[in-house]
């Protein structure tokens, strides 16, 4: 990833927008005080790629003072990543949502977006275009304050976190803690299955105890089921005398409702019957007025006749009104019209009128213009020469500036050069110590190199009785054993001969043989642990010698290392010299001088500054009366327009407008206007007086039909009635006698309802206590399922014992399978902790890191410091190692602790540890470290510390495409070709590229 822009916007210290190029630099530094804002631009980078800063939380990123006025923090960066360029964007207000964009450039001008619809996801796709997360990022690019030392200053344990956590070796610690929560799971169900199968056997214990219950329980079943018996025979007994009088019941229930049929049949008869009667009554009444009714009949006709007449003649008077209203309606509209033609004219007068008054005011008005216009003109002419003249003294101001620009061009570049040579002579100084330093070095390597030669001929010495005493061994031990064998027999041999050597065996004899073995044993067991020990003085004297041979690449390495060094100090002191040799003589130094007197002298300049000043102030004038020209040149063509309109007004007046309102006025007042239409509209009315239309006497002729309008309905009823009377009259009859035979049925049913209830009364009496009977039966049923139940729970319970022995198997065979996985799943917890592949995997990137971490020490201290890595100690309680990372660091006076070292001494460690883990990083991350940025530890170093640092960035410059260096020291900004320069004031932090 190589950052091409950033914009910053209300970001940490960046109030006001900032935008900080990076096109064309590879290698700067970020210069400005402290506080000023310098870090921020690196937390402005990884908080757009990663949502991450120093800040504690994504709000304290946005600018106090920004947070008040409601505006949120923003940053944009465009980098390039594998020839393509991508824009992040990132913005965040306070107690807000955060926003995230990631844009990928297809042209010079477009941007293809690859933002998916979460952050979240967005993120990701971010983290894998880096191949990077932000842990990674930071530690593999960026060398920030206070984490330089943080691996160097930790405890050996703490340390190895550390670098497992760089390494990403703690994700096997993830596959440790997954092995052991797993085996506790295991574990569990082991446990789990151990309880279920003592569970098991207690079970078992029971089932004789289970028999004798079954027993029990079928004779209590036994018992019940006689009993339940004969209930029921008794109850069955009383049910079907029960039958009986429910049927007698049903019997009475049935009388009684027949009866109240009949009953209600006979209320039912009555109402219509006296419904029919009121009926027949009013249709009487009708009858009764039956002349009255047709008379009223007969004048309604009538009526009804003369109201159609009237209509006709209404309808014909309406239709001439209607065809009076267009003529009515053109009339009008004439009339209208001529009266608003009559008002426009009036109107025209009046404007006439005014416009006679008005032209001689406009002819004044364009009199006294253009006498101001010529004025004006004249003055315009004479401040033309005097601008001349100011425009000929500003060129040659202009003139006198460009000159001292140039001059001071030169000066900057003098300057500039001198300072250079300045910090050549600092560090000619620095590298001639670091030659004497390294030719000592030489001589001391040369010397322990020779050395190398007696130590090989020595450890083949050593190596060789080693082996001699190594081949004696087993044969020591043969002897031995055969010695054991002999005095074992000689023990268990009573009497007889002797089993070794054929004579005859007494007890003296045996006792002596004994003794003479005994002491034969005891001095080839001496000779046995005697050559064992000085094996173990050997092999720690031939380890001791291996790892000095082991040393001889290193220290050839460090000579030709060191040789190297006094070779190009050697060239560099050269160089140094032919530069100052150079600048004597090339008289800079009085140039130099010459520029800077030159440049104090500002005569010329300050007197053509002032005749400008004198000049201008005249010349400002013009500006004005160019603008009051164009005022008056645009009031006197105004002016002689509206002339132009008043003439043309009074012109049309006189010769049209006059006319036309005076012939307008004698058209409305003879009503000259509409002939046709006024001659229609009297035709029409002579029309409608032929009608003879009367309006009253139609309304009055509507009112007699509205009196009459319930004569035809009267009509109607009188004729219903003449045709219902005589069918009313039958109907009476016939439901007089369906009365009669309806009492007579009523009286026979209360005749059987009465013998009915006598003959349930009978059968009641003679039923025992059916209720009383069915409780026993219902009780005994229950005692009887209950018993059941208890015969069938007794039944499962001996059944469930052979499903609980072939459970007892398969439970076993789980608890087997288990116990073994949890043997497994322990072996592998140990195999993925930090004393198994972890400590391999460290272990294997320890020599890189040590290989490269002594390279640039090689840089920065010339050769005079180098570093080791310990993994392993010697335990002092016991023989035996530990797990460790301890770092060693070795320089002339030989090995020393960390602390021992000065600061500029451990910043150059921590420096070339720092840096050789984040090469380690990105290579194992996949990515490719091309930009290096360093936030750290000038001020620690002394002249000569800084100006190796220097060359040591200089040195691996080729392997990054960008190197950032922030410092706030003053005398290191010129070391760096290309300058970020970091202000804060008022509004905020501000940035410029030099």
């Amino acid at each position: 990833m190589i950052p091409l822009r950033l914009e910053l916007s209300n970001f940490l210290s960046y109030r006001e927008t900032a935008v900080v190029d990076f096109s064309g630099i590879h290698l700067a530094c970020i210069a400005g005080l402290n506080g000023a804002g310098k870090s921020s631009i690196l937390d402005g980078m990884t908080w757009a790629l990663f949502g991450k800063s120093r800040a504690s939380s994504d709000d304290d990123v946005v600018n106090r003072l920004s947070a008040l006025d409601g505006e949120s923090a923003s940053v944009v960066l465009d980098f390039e990543l594998d020839g393509n360029v991508y824009r992040v964007g990132r913005r965040k207000k306070v107690n807000g949502r955060s926003g995230l964009e990631l844009q990928m450039r297809v042209d010079d001008s477009k941007w293809k977006t690859l933002s998916e619809s979460k952050i979240r996801e967005t993120q990701a796709v971010i983290e894998n275009l880096l191949r990077m997360n932000y842990d990674t990022f930071i530690n593999a690019s960026f060398l920030l304050q206070g984490k330089a030392d943080e691996f160097t200053t930790k405890t050996a344990s703490k340390r190895k976190e550390i670098l497992a956590d760089l390494l990403g070796v703690s994700q096997w610690e993830v596959y440790r803690e997954a092995a052991a929560a797993q085996r506790k799971q295991a574990e569990g169900k082991a446990a789990l299955f151990e309880g279920l199968l003592g569970d098991i056997a207690q079970e078992l214990e029971l089932e004789d105890e289970r028999k004798d219950a079954l027993l029990e329980a079928e004779k209590a079943q036994a018992i019940i089921a006689e009993r339940l018996q004969d209930k029921e025979k008794l109850l069955e007994q009383l049910r079907r005398t029960a039958t009986a009088v429910a049927n007698q019941q049903k019997q009475v229930q049935d009388i009684r409702a027949n009866l109240t049929r009949a009953q209600k049949s006979l209320a039912d008869l009555q109402t219509n019957r006296q419904k029919r009667q009121t009926e027949r009554d009013g249709y009487a009444a009708i009858l009764a007025a039956a002349d009255q009714i047709a008379a009223d009949f007969a004048a309604y006709q009538e009526v009804e006749t003369s109201l159609k007449g009237w209509q006709t003649k209404s309808d014909e008077y309406n239709r001439l009104q209607a065809a009076r209203r267009p003529h009515e309606l053109a009339i009008a509209q004439e009339r209208s019209r001529l009266e608003q033609r009559h008002k426009e004219l009036e109107g025209q007068s009046a404007k006439a009128a005014t416009a006679v008054a008005e032209r001689e005011t406009a002819q004044q008005t364009i009199d006294a213009s253009q006498k101001k216009l010529e004025a004006i003109t004249s003055s315009l002419a004479e401040l033309l020469t005097l601008e001349q003249a100011y425009q000929e003294a500003r060129t040659a101001l202009q003139t006198l500036q460009n000159d001292r620009a140039l001059l001071q061009k030169d000066l900057q570049a003098l300057q500039t050069e001198a300072r250079k040579i300045a910090g050549l002579q600092q560090e000619q100084t620095a590298v001639a110590d670091n030659l004497a330093i390294a030719q000592k070095q030489v001589a001391q390597l040369e010397t322990q190199v020779a050395a190398i030669a007696e130590q090989h001929a020595q450890h083949a010495i050593q190596r060789a009785e080693l082996d001699n005493r190594s081949a004696e061994q087993p044969r020591l031990k043969g002897q031995m054993d055969k010695l054991k064998e002999r005095m074992d027999r000689l023990d268990v041999e009573t009497g007889g001969e002797c089993p070794l050597c054929g004579q005859s065996l007494s007890d003296a004899h045996r006792a002596e043989v004994l003794a003479d073995l005994e002491a034969e044993g005891k001095e080839l067991g001496d000779r046995f642990r005697d050559n064992k020990k000085q094996m173990d003085n050997l092999k720690v004297q031939i380890t001791e010698l291996e790892k000095a041979i082991k040393n001889k690449d290193k220290l050839e390495r460090d000579l030709t290392a060191q040789r190297d060094r006094q070779s190009k100090a050697e060239a560099r002191l050269q160089e140094i010299a032919q530069s100052l040799t150079e600048w004597d003589e090339s008289g800079k130094t009085s140039k130099l001088t010459e520029l800077e007197k030159q440049l104090a002298d500002t005569t010329a300049v300050t007197t053509q500054e002032a005749q400008l000043k004198e000049m201008a102030t005249a010349v400002a004038g013009k500006t004005k009366l160019e603008k009051e020209q164009q005022n008056q040149q645009k009031a006197l063509a105004n002016a002689q327009a509206r002339l132009s309109e008043i003439e043309k007004l009074i012109t049309e007046w006189e010769t049209v407008g006059q006319a036309a309102l005076e012939e307008t006025i004698e058209r409305l007042k003879s009503k000259e206007y509409a002939q046709e239409a006024q001659a229609e509209l009297v035709k029409l009315d002579e029309e409608i007086t032929a009608i003879g239309y009367d309006a009253d006497a139609h309304q009055a002729v509507k009112k007699q039909l509205t009196d009459l309008a319930k004569a035809p309905v009267r009509h109607q009823e009188l004729k219903q009635a003449e045709a219902a009377v005589k069918p009313l009259d039958d109907t009476l009859t016939d439901l007089d006698k369906q009365l009669t035979a309806q009492q007579e049925a009523i009286g026979e049913l209360e005749k059987q309802e009465a013998t009915a209830v006598a003959h349930l009364e009978q059968l009641t009496a003679d039923s025992a206590d059916l209720r009383a009977v069915e409780d026993e039966v219902f009780t005994l049923r229950e005692e009887q399922i209950q018993a059941n139940q208890q015969v069938g729970a007794a039944q499962q319970k001996l059944g469930v014992l052979d499903d609980l022995r072939q459970k007892r198997q398969q439970l076993t065979k789980d608890q087997t399978a288990a116990t073994q996985l949890v043997t497994r799943l322990k072996m592998l917890e140990q195999a993925c902790g930090r004393n198994g592949v972890q400590a391999l995997l460290i272990e294997h990137a320890l020599p890189e890191i040590e290989d490269r971490a002594n390279e640039l020490l090689e840089r920065l201290t010339g050769g005079n410091m180098r570093v080791t890595f310990e993994t392993q100690k010697q335990l002092k309680s016991r023989d035996a190692v530990a797990e460790t990372l301890d770092i060693r660091i070795i320089d002339n006076a030989g090995e020393r602790p960390y602390a021992n070292f000065s600061g500029g001494e451990q910043f150059r460690v921590n420096f070339a540890v720092r840096l050789a883990l984040s090469q380690l990083l990105a290579r194992r991350a996949g990515a490719s470290l091309r930009t290096l940025v360093v936030d750290e530890g000038f001020g620690s170093q002394d002249p000569n510390g800084r100006q190796r640092l220097i060359e040591a960035i200089n040195t691996i410059q080729g392997d990054f495409d960008r190197i950032l260096v922030i410092t706030h020291i003053e005398e290191l900004r010129d070391a760096f070709p290309n300058r970020i320069e970091v202000e804060k004031g008022i509004g905020g932090s501000r940035v410029t590229v030099v």
